[in-house]
């Protein structure tokens, strides 16, 4: 464990990292041959990240609780985060969830962007002379309502959804017309 620090600390400044809130909640208690697998995986995926720094993982902070696992992750940049998403171990896993149904255990993640612009739409931004959009995006399967979940509502996965880096283009999108409307005003 690292030796506590007195006094006040900060961190070195950068331009921009990545955020990744994940996790894992057992919603079928009393049938672990369901769900353990999924514990497991993430263990795999833990292992095979610290073992590769260069990957683009800064740290890694992983909180049980009663009823699953929470992962707080730092990364260098979102496209760091997308690489490793459609890397064979973790793709594995999340074919495997789809294929069994994946009720016995639920999973989500949530992606922020802090700082400068980590999945594109900086340098557009910039053209345009407009603010650089900030990125997040959300997805929860089989889970109660939580996190940006619960504070912002939820809706259904579509076409226009169903990736990751697809939910981060909308949000810009979004944000790029309320721009322009407030310019037009």
């Amino acid at each position: 464990m690292p030796e506590v620090q007195t006094g006040r600390t900060t961190t070195e400044p950068r331009d921009g990292l990545t955020v990744f809130l994940l996790g894992a909640r057992v919603n079928a208690l009393l049938q672990p041959h369901r769900w353990v697998w999924v514990a497991r995986a993430f263990r795999r995926m833990d292992a095979e990240l610290a073992a590769a720094p260069d990957r683009g993982l800064l740290h890694s902070r992983t909180l049980p609780s009663m009823r699953g696992v929470t992962v707080i992750q730092y990364w260098e940049s979102t496209e760091a985060l997308l690489r490793y998403a459609h890397d064979a171990t973790h793709s594995a896993a999340w074919r495997r969830y789809y294929r069994q149904g994946g009720d016995a255990a639920g999973l989500w993640h949530e992606t922020y962007e802090v700082g400068l612009p980590q999945s594109g739409g900086g340098a557009e931004a910039e053209r345009e002379g407009t603010e650089p959009a900030r990125g997040y995006e959300a997805i929860y399967a089989n889970v109660p309502p939580m996190g940006l979940g619960r504070a912002l509502g939820t809706r259904p996965v579509d076409r226009e959804t169903r990736r990751a880096l697809d939910r981060l283009a909308l949000r810009r999108a979004r944000a790029r017309v309320r721009a322009n409307e407030r310019a037009g005003e």
